[in-house]
């Protein structure tokens, strides 16, 4: 694989991460529209049934944003091993190359999978607020 391959391929797990982030979000935030507008009208059997369905998408997405910023990060660790050699049509990345940024390439999956874990959590928090919640 050249190192325009490469370039390629970064630039498109950049895309598929971007995504696959973007929808998580965009289900976030439908579900503290839902929690909003439905929550106290909920029975009890419906509410576990709302949670478990968001839980399990969510935990689904979750993995697949890990998986998604992992491949990114090691493709990213890889360009960088290119672009620190002058001699390749990636010569540009070798004034930007430093090891701190392939540190970082390495904590972004885990990172991102936090985050998700963190705004998941909220959003039930969230919903069980607005559904004991005294009007």
């Amino acid at each position: 694989m050249t190192e325009f391959e490469h370039a390629l391929l970064f630039s498109a797990f950049l895309e598929a991460q971007n995504v696959l982030f973007a929808n998580y979000m965009t289900m976030v935030f439908a579900m503290l529209t839902a929690s909003y507008f439905l929550a106290k009208k909920l029975s009890r059997s419906m509410m576990a049934l709302f949670l478990l369905i968001y839980t399990l998408w969510s935990l689904n997405m979750i993995q697949a944003i890990w998986a998604a910023f992992g491949d990114f990060a090691r493709l990213g660790v890889k360009i960088s091993a290119f672009g620190d050699n002058p001699d390749t049509d990636l010569g540009w990345i070798g004034p930007v190359y430093d090891s701190g940024a392939v540190s970082y390439m390495s904590v972004l999956p885990n990172m991102m999978a936090g985050m998700g874990l963190v705004v998941f959590a909220a959003s039930v928090g969230f919903f069980f607020v607005v559904r004991f919640q005294k009007t």
